[in-house]
């Protein structure tokens, strides 16, 4: 079965900011030595004891979250900025045009070998906190301003650096940002519109606002811990960050000996249409983009050896992906079903590292996975006790580490 080579896509460069990880490689470290890297609402960023009773008793405003160090550090003389500009960009620009920068150096391209290439850009952004902090401050109107807090520039403003002529596109798919751009991103390269590509996303957390409203909806964990699959999931807690990946045909990897982290197989996007709310997830819909991802790739559900879950924590969203992956599985696998299925498919979810990054929520995912491809072991899932009683895992390949 199996696809051609030349729809295979190889990831070549990794660059990423993530809660407690500068990098990957502390990123992994933090991963192997079950660190949660949740803390407190840190000051610099907003005195959560004014908010936290803003709600009824059950609903109080969560001041927990996974941030990210030196957040507001950047070096304008290295990317020939002048202060007055960067001080009008939004830290979400800075900080992706830097880790575009380390994503080319992990890949072993210097600038003056990608400058001119046709090289598309895809990047997520969901929150847009400096600009509300912009509006609310009542600043004087910078001329910066008109890039600085534009998010279309997120993405330009690495192609108008590194001077690359492919698409160069800003998404906003909410949670599923970043995994929306590495979906856009292969096809862009699979059509012919670009050679290679970065895709990625970036999230700060920098104002109250969605933190208040995500509370008063009950979405926010009151114990500042996500419990992906466990019985006393209460609800997510936010982190900040970004992640990006280099992208190149398969072929053209291998001919021109660039490092490879991994290959993406196959991809899919779809909309679950509508449910019970606008926010309420689909099983079926969550099972119909695995199984067109899998018929794209060539592979059986025997094949997987683990998924990275979405696995928010949140009491029904956790069951209803978990149905739509079993349902997936089923109607993917090679063999014909039983009453006593082998135990061959791990489980597990990053947000209970550092929290759920919203619009570089898949990207994390992604490269935790790369990591543990790289050093053939998969990190253990954090503060699970025991199996949310609406998860049915019997007869189902799953298995999750503790």
């Amino acid at each position: 079965m199996g696809q051609k080579i030349n729809n295979d896509i190889a990831i070549i460069g990794i660059g990423c900011r993530f809660p407690g990880a500068n990098n990957y490689e502390r990123y992994w470290d933090n991963l192997i030595e079950a660190k949660s890297s949740i803390s407190e609402i840190p000051k610099e960023r907003w005195d959560w004891k004014k908010y936290y009773n803003l709600a009824h008793s059950d609903k109080k405003v969560s001041k927990w979250g996974g941030f990210i160090e030196e957040a507001d550090i950047f070096d304008t003389t290295f990317f020939n900025i002048s202060n007055r500009e960067a001080d009008a960009m939004d830290p979400q620009q800075r900080i992706m045009l830097e880790l575009a920068w380390g994503c080319f150096e992990d890949a072993g391209i210097c600038q003056t070998e990608v400058s001119g290439k046709n090289i598309g850009v895809f990047i997520a952004a969901f929150n847009f906190d400096f600009k509300e902090l912009v509006e609310r401050n009542e600043r004087e109107i910078e001329p910066h301003y008109a890039t600085g807090l534009a998010a279309t520039i997120i993405p330009n403003r690495i192609s108008y650096y590194f001077n690359l002529k492919g698409p160069s596109l800003a998404m906003d798919n909410a949670c599923s940002g970043s995994l929306s751009a590495i979906h856009v991103a292969c096809q862009s390269i699979i059509n012919g519109e670009c050679e290679m590509a970065l895709a990625g996303g970036v999230n700060l957390i920098l104002s109250p606002s969605r933190q208040i409203s995500f509370s008063q909806m009950g979405m926010m964990s009151k114990t500042g811990s996500c419990k992906t699959l466990d019985s006393s999931a209460d609800g997510y807690v936010r982190g900040e960050g970004a992640g990006i990946i280099l992208l190149a045909p398969l072929e053209k990897a291998i001919a021109e000996s660039f490092p490879i982290h991994g290959v993406i197989k196959g991809s899919a996007i779809n909309h679950s249409g509508k449910t019970h709310t606008i926010t309420y997830p689909s099983s079926e819909a969550q099972a119909n983009v695995i199984i067109e991802a899998m018929n794209k790739s060539g592979l059986s559900a025997e094949d997987i050896d683990y998924v990275e879950l979405h696995g928010t924590g949140t009491p029904k969203g956790d069951p209803i992906e978990f149905e739509g992956l079993a349902r997936a599985f089923q109607v993917t696998s090679s063999e014909q079903p039983t009453n006593d299925v082998t135990k061959y498919c791990g489980i597990g979810s990053t947000k209970t590292n550092i929290g759920h990054l919203e619009a570089a929520a898949g990207v994390a995912g992604v490269i935790k996975v790369l990591l543990s491809m790289e050093h053939g072991y998969l990190p253990q899932i954090l503060n699970y006790h025991e199996l949310n009683p609406r998860i049915k895992m019997e007869n189902t390949p799953f298995l999750y580490y503790r």
